[in-house]
């Protein structure tokens, strides 16, 4: 007895195909982070924590290469490291309460003692969508709130500060 069933890959494959390009990253949007599979780019820790991890496009050769880390301190070292090997095109991370992405221009931080403010790899800084929600993690533990730009310089600054006190 012959099978009715005919030979379907052709159809199989143009699906998968479909599926493929339908998971590709946005080239406007963040990176695609897979929560406890995907290591920080710095550290090579899990990313387990949606709430303070980022994830950034570099330049590599022309290049848009994406990365991902487990918090925002990893991202400000590998920066500064230079371990980019090529500029930063977009910088990317969750807002702490919704854990819905925004582009780091966006946010508005909040940096404080580690030890009031954990983050996954102790560096304290978190980032919010809005002021609102900053001013509370301010308040409650007792942080500066920063914009992208001040940040930066803050945490070079500290960096700097950390060399030349080796």
């Amino acid at each position: 007895m012959k099978s009715k069933i005919r030979p379907c890959f052709p159809v199989v494959f143009i699906i998968a195909q479909a599926i493929a390009g339908c998971s590709a990253q946005e080239p406007d949007g963040p990176p695609s982070l897979r929560l406890g599979r995907d290591e920080c780019a710095e550290c090579g820790m899990l990313i387990n924590d949606f709430r303070c991890s980022t994830g950034s496009f570099v330049d590599r050769d022309g290049q848009r290469t994406p990365l991902v880390f487990d918090d925002i301190g990893c991202m400000l070292d590998y920066e500064e490291a230079g371990t980019t090997a090529g500029p930063v095109l977009a910088r990317f991370l969750h807002d702490h309460s919704s854990k819905i992405w925004m582009r780091a221009e966006d946010a508005v931080f909040v940096a404080a003692d580690p030890d009031t403010l954990r983050t996954p790899m102790g560096s304290g800084i978190v980032a919010f969508r809005n002021r609102a929600d900053a001013e509370v993690a301010r308040t409650q533990h007792a942080g500066r709130i920063l914009n992208l730009a001040e940040l930066l310089a803050e945490r070079k600054a500290a960096q700097v500060d950390a060399r030349e006190n080796r």
